[in-house]
């Protein structure tokens, strides 16, 4: 008879799945599987390309509310079996386990979302002002993004605008070529892998030209290769 502590990592973590799909039926416990494993690399490419990014890229709406949906399930899964008081070794080191995995997918939500939300205080007037970002945020950051506008214009008007003219109390004026909305800097060099091989020459924009193949890492201007990332020929890194 095989002793408990003789298991295999690889052994308890397959039990645990066991587990948990016994509490929660499924067609395709397999097929789940995979699609979990694929959606926390997704995530993980998400939270990168959100980090290395000068731009807010668009919010992942669907994946994010599956992730977090998980993460629901995974909690009640650990409050019914910790409620449940099986006091087995097995049972114990499972259970840590789910917790250690739950720790580390709220980690990457919560990495993927400070990115988001470094970037969005950081450039909140041009969020605000800019119809075509909205479009790419949350309806929970766009909220957000909205209320610390307005509390900064209120902080702003107590402590010094009120009392200058009131053709100098606007927050975007540009007049004078002066800009005083703070916005991404799309010239900004990134580091990208190409994954499928583009179509033709891409224009630098200082004369020169070059081609993305499959496979290849290149460091350049964002604005260059904007489109293709949009377009999922390349990605972050």
């Amino acid at each position: 008879m095989t002793d408990e502590r003789d298991l295999e990592i690889d052994d308890l973590i397959n039990n645990l799945d066991n587990d948990y799909y016994t509490a929660h039926p499924t067609t395709d416990s397999a097929h789940v599987k995979d699609q979990k494993s694929r959606d926390l690399n997704r995530l993980v490419r998400l939270w990168i390309a959100e980090r290395t990014c000068p731009d807010i890229l668009p919010y992942a709406h669907d994946l994010l509310d599956t992730i977090v949906d998980r993460i629901r399930e995974q909690v009640e899964f650990i409050e019914v079996n910790t409620v449940s008081g099986d006091a087995s070794g097995s049972a114990k080191l499972n259970l840590l386990l789910v917790e250690t995995e739950l720790e580390r997918v709220k980690f990457l939500v919560r990495g993927y979302l400070r990115a988001r939300i470094h970037k969005i205080e950081k450039y909140y007037m041009h969020v605000v002002s800019n119809a075509g970002v909205q479009a790419r945020l949350s309806q929970s950051e766009l909220r957000y993004t909205k209320r610390r506008a307005n509390q900064l214009k209120r902080y702003y008007d107590l402590r010094f605008l009120s009392s200058l003219p009131p053709s100098l109390q606007r927050l975007d004026d540009t007049a004078g070529g002066l800009q005083m909305v703070d916005a991404p800097d799309l010239d900004e060099a990134v580091f990208i892998r190409v994954l499928h091989d583009v179509p033709g020459e891409i224009d630098l924009g200082n004369g020169d030209k070059i081609e993305l193949r499959k496979g290849n890492i290149y460091v350049l201007s964002y604005m260059v290769v904007r489109r293709h990332i949009a377009d999922g020929d390349v990605q972050l890194v």
